[in-house]
């Protein structure tokens, strides 16, 4: 079954650029190919030739048609006037990949990791030929020097998690990519219900918890993600071993969000689940934190349509 939408309950952070970057870049991918979704790819900003407005490049991911076992196609975009208009694509490359400080025929040249597909794995330098970049990465031997500017890291490992409490087990899987990444949940040894849970989430995934913080026999799942700002969480509950419910997290108040910033973490703890961030002066957007933190404390409830965290402390020190 395929869950709804679910956001992480923290604030999010930025994973793309914002509009009118973006939503050109779109514009630019779609004359290229109408089937390109605003998902299919990520995308980093640089200014190739030096004249002052942004370039982009577009790198696509396995929700699109242009990801194989030899890499991906990505979209060099030239920032104009009125938008972006294209430079021609590479194909089957990986990531990382850099912006050299050498310019040929007054662009910048890149550099692309090539590997898997057969072909010699290595980095490749691409010179722009007047008119456009290389269709395919060609020869390898070039070596990363400092001057380079990465523009795509090494793609971040799959999560991959087995929990177990009070019989149940939970398998938890995300491929974290970068944009449209996924959450699978699977459980075992509930007795209505064991089908798994799919979404699309923000941010990667970066660990989990499992804990029965309400002590009623039935264990909780707690998810944690970085969204490149704050920790986030998602989070189900058992429901007396027959099923799992999600379990939400309330917004901050207008007390509880004072000096908030983000830089969220949280952490099951004796019975509660805490969640502690650090407190800028509210006054001085500019500022740095003042060396407090504030951990508001959580306990389970049941609600109407399944499990809330309800406040029930909140600390500074």
């Amino acid at each position: 079954m395929k869950a709804p939408l679910v956001c992480f309950f923290a604030l999010a952070g930025l994973a793309h650029a914002t509009p009118p970057v973006l939503s050109l870049t779109q514009v630019a991918l779609q004359k290229v190919d109408p089937d390109i979704k605003p998902d299919h790819y990520d995308i980093a900003r640089t200014d190739l030739d030096a004249d002052g407005k942004e370039d982009v490049l577009a790198l696509m991911n396995g929700k699109s048609g242009y990801r194989g076992s030899g890499g991906a196609t990505v979209f060099v975009l030239k920032g104009t006037a009125d938008g972006f208009e294209s430079l021609g694509s590479v194909k089957v490359v990986n990531e990382p990949i850099y912006a050299r400080k050498s310019v040929k025929n007054g662009f910048r040249e890149l550099l692309v990791t090539v590997r898997g597909g057969g072909a010699t794995p290595g980095l490749a330098a691409l010179s722009f030929d007047g008119n456009k970049y290389p269709a395919s990465p060609g020869d390898v031997g070039a070596k990363v020097e400092e001057s380079d500017e990465l523009l795509f890291a090494e793609p971040t490992p799959p999560f991959v998690k087995k929990e177990e409490l009070q019989g149940i087990t939970f398998q938890v899987f995300s491929p974290n990519t970068r944009s449209g990444n996924t959450l699978t949940v699977t459980p075992a040894g509930l007795e209505a219900d064991n089908t798994p849970l799919e979404m699309d989430v923000a941010g990667l995934i970066t660990r989990t918890e499992v804990a029965d913080i309400n002590a009623d026999g039935s264990p909780e799942l707690y998810v944690y993600g970085f969204d490149g700002t704050s920790q986030t969480v998602l989070a189900w509950s058992a429901n007396k071993k027959k099923s799992l419910s999600q379990i939400s997290l309330p917004d901050l108040d207008a007390v509880q969000s004072k000096g908030y910033r983000g830089g969220d973490e949280y952490a099951v703890v004796e019975g509660i689940l805490a969640r502690r961030f650090p407190i800028y002066p509210d006054d001085k957007p500019e500022s740095k934190p003042t060396g407090k933190l504030r951990q508001i404390q959580y306990k389970l409830h049941p609600g109407e349509a399944g499990w809330l965290l309800k406040v029930d402390k909140v600390i500074e020190f």
